[in-house]
């Protein structure tokens, strides 16, 4: 597979062969990355297609195999169409007890109405707060990992819209260099002199706010469409603050 995707780098024939020959795996990919089954008619399809394509542009032997690369970057193009989609709506309200899978979801209107958000049928709404738990708990496994849980969250996440640009500009940063990513995923550290270098942020802001810039990190780079919409406001913001 890595061999046809560097000759369908430059050949239009061979890439229209390998894109046909694949349609079931961006399909497969699409659907896992998205929490429900996806079709042809579907607009994550359209998605996930034209990263599929733009993968093969930029992919190389050095990145690895071809599929990881790939379903990485059909992963983050549809949580940027997921976020796109919901950029001017206000940040999803969710309280420390639904964070931890405790929570009564019928009890929180606001969570309700952004888990259901498209939703028509009750089969629907129940699979969407299903899936929305499961990721709650999920993200919580994650966090322990780094001594804290979503509950701990609840004194670290920035309250001030200035703090809020400055740890979506940090988590963004994170994101998007490689090896600050491995510093918080693999090795568990926030490399706070480094970001702050990168980033304007200052210091006490990275260390008061540590917990809340693991967690976005880790949903953003993850696989966790429904949480992410809680942090839409990243991409945008944070973008907006380092530009």
């Amino acid at each position: 597979m890595n061999n046809k995707a560097v000759a369908a780098k430059n050949d239009p024939r061979l890439r229209e062969n390998f894109i046909h020959d694949n349609e079931q795996t961006i399909l497969r990919i699409a659907s896992k990355c998205s929490n429900k089954y996806i079709t042809r008619s579907d607009d994550e399809w359209s998605v996930a297609l034209l990263a599929f394509n733009r993968s093969i542009d930029t992919y190389s032997e050095e990145s690895g195999d071809f599929l990881p690369y790939c379903s990485t970057v059909i992963k983050r193009a549809l949580i940027d169409h997921y976020r796109s989609e919901r950029r001017h709506e206000p940040e999803m309200p969710v309280s420390s007890d639904m964070l931890t899978g405790d929570g009564d979801y019928e009890s929180n209107p606001e969570l309700l109405g952004a888990i259901y958000r498209g939703s028509t049928e009750d089969a629907d709404k129940a699979g969407r707060a299903a899936d929305l738990r499961s990721e709650i708990i999920e993200v919580n496994e994650q966090l322990i990992k780094y001594g804290f849980t979503f509950r701990d969250l609840k004194d670290a996440s920035p309250k001030a819209g200035k703090t809020k640009t400055a740890c979506a500009r940090a988590v963004s940063f994170i994101l998007d260099n490689d090896d600050m990513l491995e510093n918080v995923v693999e090795y568990r550290r926030l490399p706070i002199k480094e970001i702050s270098a990168g980033t304007g942020v200052g210091r006490k802001i990275l260390d008061r706010h540590r917990r809340y810039i693991i967690m976005a990190v880790i949903i953003l780079n993850g696989e966790y469409p429904l949480l992410a919409d809680y942090l839409m406001y990243i991409k945008f913001t944070g973008k907006e603050g380092s530009g």
